[in-house]
């Protein structure tokens, strides 16, 4: 158990950095409810673009409003 504990506490940094630069890089991912469908003209969740912003990308940008509007 002790193992798996330090394998899990080495590798949650690199993880945590690598998908940091993966939303900075590209904050676009593609849209989870209309993948592929033909429904992709009418999505709500993504204006019919199949694109929408990576969970990590909403999270900086409400931490950049925040800070900003302070």
């Amino acid at each position: 158990m002790d193992h798996a504990i330090a394998l899990l506490a080495t590798c949650l940094p690199f993880v945590t950095l690598s998908y940091i630069i993966v939303c900075l890089a590209s904050p676009w991912g593609r849209c989870t409810r209309c993948r592929d469908s033909r429904r992709s003209r009418t999505c709500r969740a993504c204006d019919g673009t199949g694109k929408r912003p990576r969970l990590g990308w909403q999270l900086y940008t409400h931490v950049r409003r925040l800070y900003r509007d302070r």
